[in-house]
């Protein structure tokens, strides 16, 4: 019997020791607090990390209204020396957790959490009783798999999750007060389960979703969620068709069922005549007209679809059908439509350019039309912002359009598109500008011409045909005099242009050493650090296969000419990283193209065997093997080095000349 009862003992201690969460209460006052009565942080930094702190703040991770959300508090310190701060509860408040720092709430100076116990506490209700959520809470403020990614960076290490019986007991007292409240935190009441009962959870899982099922007044939303719970998590298809037949039954053209529905068209499968039979069905079926009377979120399931479709219609030639979607896309998927499939078939021309032309002459205007819709809201933070992002993404499209009219020498339709650019965008792409100038001298439209260059130059978008022609303009005026052209361009260009260069230079500065090398020219002579002595070398790493590279090629063709007759200076074009017959690949593109560059080859790497031994030892330097890639070489340093390419063939001179003139004047 004594044994008997020494055993009950000893379960009843572990059950308590189970029961005994990790996290303290101490520093909230009082430590019992309930929600309509107010409750302070009291924090004595004393022997803790924070203790010598000037400011210390706390960041808040509550549980509200059945979600987690965070926010950030200042602590004031009072006569004792201790930090305190008040909660801003709501009635809904049912769990705090807090966690003090000082400095940036994302990487602090310093931290306190409780030595990764965490600091934390339940609410009341004004009768005592606990609040909805408070112990769903519990379980997830100690299992951050439970809340989601919420608290990330509150604890140092992943705490090891919660015994089974722990869980358990709060997953039944939750149970207790919550009821049918489940939907509102049905994921982290799974998730709750799933670590309680482990192995045993699916059928858990199965049975709880089938005895709900059981109510016959289910809403459209809580079928939606078992449903994707059931397909998705449990992968359980007997209880996903189960809850599917309930779904055509009780709500057959609700969001669940237009859920469902899209889940099974074939937007990936190779047979593309599939593809478009299960959209255009989809849509018989579940009509957009119908989503707008009574939009939610499935908007992405339209976006999806229509893209889809549109591609298909695409690639598989039926234009007028691609061209009918118009009549029903918003903005945005009618520009993603657009820009993939129009954008796409232009630069690689996919399709003939009459034809091409008489498919986005039939869309860009609806586009056009529909700017203005909203429909980029939900992907921004402000309206301010994705008004921004259409502007943009809208100009991009026209550049498309006008290409192909420059091409087709529709002048008189370009000038008109060019017209509905967007201020910003109207001289800031510098291929486009010299496109517009072919555009005016087509039209013979001299007056607009002089304009035109003018405010380029004023953005430094220029490419060396635009430079070209705005020096002839100035000499025919000046009866041949190019004395102050030079003046007169450097005129041109705005003050902020010119200070957003400079600041854009200032932070490129770097000191790094050149590495050795040894590298052949394209007349199969070397060069080598020998050859750069005295010199500030500008070198530009490239490949045949990266077109960001190659759009970049007429800008150092300005810096090359610029620099031609410079003694001091000299600028290479360092091919890298490429295959096969990379030296005549690289020679015969240059070369083939026109241009005037000094090329060198990079060398192979014996243990690698690829070719790439002189960039690759610099990746420490540029954080990653992206290119293109300028560097500036003064007396074996590496001194300025950027990366990318802006656009703008003119602002690429301009930013190396920069870098070039102030090592030249350095003492």
């Amino acid at each position: 019997m004594k044994k008997q009862l020494f055993f009950l003992l000893l379960m009843f201690a572990q059950v308590v020791l189970y029961a005994q969460p990790r996290y303290s209460s101490s520093v909230f006052k009082p430590q019992q607090p309930k929600v309509n009565a107010g409750v302070q942080i009291v924090y004595d930094a004393k022997g803790k990390d924070l203790e010598f702190s000037d400011e210390v703040q706390a960041a808040l991770f509550m549980y509200d209204n059945l979600q987690w959300k965070r926010v950030n508090i200042s602590l004031a310190k009072d006569a004792q020396g201790l930090w305190v701060g008040e909660v801003p509860l709501t009635p809904a408040t049912a769990f705090v957790a807090v966690k003090f720092f000082q400095g940036d709430s994302n990487q602090p100076d310093a931290a306190d959490n409780n030595a990764d116990k965490g600091y934390a506490v339940a609410l009341q209700a004004a009768d005592g009783k606990p609040l909805a959520g408070a112990f769903l809470a519990e379980a997830g403020f100690q299992n951050p798999i439970i809340a989601g990614g919420i608290f990330y960076g509150y604890y140092s290490e992943d705490p090891k999750a919660s015994d089974a019986a722990y869980l358990k007991s709060l997953a039944a007292k939750e149970q207790a007060i919550s009821g049918k409240q489940y939907i509102a935190y049905f994921e982290s009441w799974m998730k709750l389960q799933q670590l309680a009962l482990g192995d045993a959870f699916p059928a858990y899982a199965s049975t709880f979703i089938q005895d709900a099922l059981k109510d016959k007044t289910l809403k459209d939303e809580t079928l939606g969620v078992f449903y994707t719970y059931a397909h998705s998590r449990l992968k359980d298809e007997r209880l996903a068709t189960l809850i599917e037949g309930r779904v055509k039954k009780d709500f057959p053209q609700g969001a669940t069922a237009r859920f469902m529905a899209y889940n099974k068209t074939k937007g990936s499968s190779p047979d593309r005549a599939e593809v478009i039979a299960s959209f255009e069905d989809f849509l018989a079926s579940f009509p957009i007209e119908q989503w707008r009377k009574n939009p939610n979120g499935q908007g992405f399931i339209y976006y999806a679809v229509y893209r889809g479709l549109g591609s298909s219609y695409f690639d598989s030639k039926q234009f007028d059908k691609f061209t009918a979607l118009y009549n029903d896309l918003d903005f945005r998927t009618g520009n993603e439509l657009m820009r993939w499939n129009i954008m796409r078939a232009y630069m690689f021309k996919m399709v003939g350019q009459d034809t091409l032309y008489n498919i986005s002459e039939a869309i860009l205007p609806k586009l056009i039309a529909r700017k203005d819709d909203g429909s980029y809201l939900n992907d921004f933070d402000t309206r301010e912002k994705a008004d921004s992002n259409m502007l943009r993404q809208l100009d991009d499209r026209l550049f498309t359009h006008i290409s192909l009219l420059n091409d087709l020498k529709k002048y008189q339709e370009a000038r008109k598109y060019f017209l509905a650019l967007s201020e910003a965008g109207k001289y800031s792409n510098a291929e486009l500008n010299e496109i517009n100038m072919q555009v005016l001298e087509g039209l013979e439209d001299d007056k607009q011409l002089l304009p035109l260059l003018e405010m380029s130059a004023r953005e430094n978008a220029m490419t060396p045909k635009m430079f070209d022609k705005l020096k002839a303009l100035y000499l025919e005026q000046h009866d041949g005099q190019d004395a102050g052209y030079a003046a007169y361009l450097a005129g041109l260009k705005s003050d902020e242009e010119k200070a957003e260069m400079k600041a854009y230079v200032d932070q490129h500065w770097v000191n790094h050493p050149m590495p050795l090398f040894r590298l052949e020219d394209a007349d199969g002579l070397f060069v080598t650090p020998e050859d750069w002595k005295g010199k500030i070398v500008v070198v530009d790493f490239w490949a045949t296969w990266c077109r960001p590279c190659i759009m970049a090629f007429p800008g150092m063709q300005l810096l090359v000419d610029k620099y031609a007759k410079d003694q001091d200076v000299a600028i290479y074009m360092l091919g890298t990283m490429q295959t096969g017959d990379y030296k005549n690949k690289s020679v015969n593109y240059v070369r083939g193209e026109g241009y005037r560059f000094n090329l060198l080859h990079d060398a192979v790497n014996p243990k690698t065997n690829e070719q790439d031994l002189v960039f690759k030892q610099l990746v420490p330097l540029f954080g990653d093997s992206s290119i293109p890639r300028k560097i500036v070489v003064k007396d074996g340093k590496v001194r300025y080095c950027s990366g990318g390419y802006s656009g703008s063939p003119s602002k690429l001179m301009d930013e190396l000349s920069l870098a070039i003139e102030t090592l030249r004047n350095e003492k």
